[in-house]
C-alpha cells in the first residue's frame, strides 16, 4: 500500500536524486535498491541503525517494500538510547551501513505487525521508551494531507538536517520530498551552523525544515557572517515557536516563506500547518488542523482524532488506553484554539523539549540516582525565549561536587539528555504527599536561574 503510492509519485521523476557527503543516487536506483534488499528481508521486523542517512532510508524503502516492520535508531544519540530502544522493542536483527546483523537469539512476536510500517520510539517516565505502532495507513493518510498544503516543485533541493529517527523528518521531510520530486541532501554530522550554511550554498539549497533553535542559530551566524540564505521555504517544528527566535527567522529571511507546524509521533507526526502568509502576524500559532484531523481541548489538553492516529504502544496496552479513548488521542500538550487557530501552550507532563528531542525529567533523575552519593535529583525544564527550553538539574548531596555531578552525567546520560545547568543544593522542593514540586518552577526563565 504505502510502498506502491511511494513508487508511483517517484516514477514520476526518477532521475530527482538524493546524496549526502559522499554518495549520491537518484530516486530511481533508491528502487532498485529498495527492491533487490527488501527481498532478503524475511523477519517481523528489523532494527535500522546505520551512520548515514541514506543508508538509513535506503533500510527503510527496503522494509516498506518487504512489508516488514522497521524500528528507526540512530546512531547520533548514542549507545544507551539504542540499547533502550532495541531491550523495550526486543529486537534480534539490525539493519547496518554493512547489511543485516543477528544481535540475539529470536523471542516470539509479542504484537500483531501485519500493519505496521514502523515502529518509532518516544522516551518514557521511567527511562524505557514507548514504541507508536505506526500503520501504513496512518504514514500515507499524512503524507497526502503534508503535500495538499506544502508547496514543493521537483526542482527544489532540500537540506535534511535532522535524523530520520525523528517521526517529523521521515514523513515531513523525506517521504514528502520522494512525493513532490524534490532532490533530497542529507547531512550526517551532529549541527553546526557554518558547515549547514556552506552545504546550502554548495547543493543550492532552497528547502530546509528544523526546529526553531536550529534556525535561530543558524539565522545569528549568517547575520555575523554578514551571509544571507537563498532559502525559498522554511519550516519550523518540534519545538514552540518564540516571538523573539520568529524575528531573528524573519530579519535573516526576509523573503522566505515560513511554515510553523505542530505534530507528534503518536499522530504520523502532523496534526496542524500555519501557512506562510500568517506567519508575521501569528509566529507562535501552528495553524489549522490537517484535514484528516479533527481536534478539541478537554481540560485545557488538546486531543485529536484521526486516520493518522497510532494504533498503539508496542507492548503496551494499558498504557495505550490511557493514551487513546475512543479513537481520540490525549496529546499532553496544553493549548488553545482562537479563531480558528491552534496555539500550543506547553506540555501537561513536565515533558522538556530541546532541540526536537523529547526529555522527561524523571529519566534524567533517575539515572543520576543509581550513584549511592545522592540523596535525591529534581531535573526541569528552564525556558528561554531564544532556544525553547534548557535543561536545569539540582542535586541533593552532601558529598558531590558540581565536578562530581558532571562526571556521573556524563556516564549515565545520553548526550541530548546532559543538564545545562548543575547545582547541588541542601534539599529538593517537596509537596504535603511527598513528591518533588515541580510546579513551583513553571515559568522559570534563564535570567531567573543563573
Amino acid at each position: 500500500m504505502l510502498y506502491s503510492f511511494l513508487k508511483k509519485n517517484i516514477h514520476l521523476n526518477p532521475d530527482s536524486w538524493i546524496c549526502d557527503e559522499k554518495d549520491k543516487i537518484s530516486f530511481y536506483q533508491l528502487i532498485e535498491y529498495a527492491e533487490k534488499a527488501g527481498n532478503c528481508l524475511t523477519k517481523s521486523k528489523y532494527g535500522i541503525l546505520c551512520k548515514t542517512e541514506l543508508n538509513t532510508a535506503k533500510a527503510i524503502m527496503a522494509c516498506l517494500y518487504a512489508h516488514k516492520t522497521a524500528v528507526i535508531l540512530s546512531d547520533r544519540y548514542g549507545t544507551l538510547h539504542s540499547d533502550k530502544i532495541i531491550k523495550t522493542i526486543g529486537l534480534s536483527y539490525i539493519i547496518t551501513d554493512d547489511g543485516i546483523v543477528k544481535i540475539s537469539e529470536e523471542m516470539p512476536e509479542i504484537e500483531e505487525l501485519n500493519d505496521i510500517a514502523l515502529i518509532m520510539c518516544t522516551s518514557g517516565t521511567t527511562g524505557t521508551p514507548k514504541g507508536a505502532m505506526i500503520t501504513e495507513e496512518n504514514l500515507q493518510t499524512n503524507i497526502e494531507d503534508i503535500n495538499k498544503y506544502f508547496k514543493l516543485k521537483s526542482n527544489n533541493n532540500i537540506l535534511i538536517a535532522r535524523p530520520l529517527y525523528h517521526c517529523a523528518v521521515l514523513t515531513g521531510e523525506f517521504f514528502i520530498s520522494l512525493v513532490k520530486g524534490v532532490n533530497i541532501c542529507f547531512i550526517n554530522n551532529k549541527f553546526n551552523p557554518s558547515e549547514l550554511i556552506d552545504v546550502i550554498h554548495k547543493k543550492e539549497i532552497d528547502i530546509m525544515c528544523g526546529t526553531p533553535t536550529l534556525f535561530y542559530h543558524m539565522c545569528r551566524f549568517a547575520k555575523r557572517k554578514d551571509e544571507p540564505l537563498p532559502l525559498s521555504v522554511a519550516v519550523c517544528s518540534g519545538e514552540c515557536m518564540t516571538d523573539t527566535v520568529a524575528k531573528e527567522i524573519r530579519a535573516c529571511l526576509p523573503n522566505t516563506q515560513v511554515y510553523n507546524v505542530y505534530g507528534l509521533t503518536e499522530a504520523s507526526p502532523r496534526i496542524s500547518y500555519l501557512l506562510p502568509k500568517l506567519f508575521d502576524e501569528q509566529p507562535t500559532s501552528v495553524g489549522y488542523f490537517l484535514d484528516s484531523v479533527t481536534g478539541k481541548i478537554e481540560d485545557g489538553e488538546l486531543m485529536v482524532k484521526g486516520n493518522n492516529i497510532m494504533k498503539g504502544y508496542y507492548g503496551n496496552p494499558e498504557y495505550t488506553a490511557k493514551v487513546i479513548e475512543d479513537g481520540w488521542l490525549h496529546t499532553g500538550d496544553c493549548a488553545e484554539i482562537i479563531d480558528g487557530l491552534l496555539y500550543i501552550k506547553g506540555r501537561k507532563d513536565h515533558l522538556i523539549i530541546r532541540a526536537g528531542m523529547n526529555i522527561y525529567p524523571q529519566e534524567i533523575e533517575n539515572a543520576v540516582k543509581k550513584d549511592k552519593r545522592i540523596t535525591e535529583a529534581y531535573a526541569f525544564g528552564v525556558n528561554d525565549v531564544k532556544v525553547g527550553q534548557k535543561i536545569n538539574l539540582w542535586v541533593e548531596s552532601t558529598i558531590c561536587t558540581k565536578k562530581d555531578i558532571l562526571d556521573i552525567c556524563c556516564e549515565r546520560l545520553s548526550g541530548f539528555q546532559m543538564p545545562d545547568y548543575m547545582e547541588v543544593v541542601s534539599s529538593i522542593p517537596y509537596n504535603a504527599s511527598g513528591k518533588i514540586t515541580r510546579e513551583n518552577n513553571i515559568g522559570y526563565t534563564i535570567k531567573d536561574l543563573i
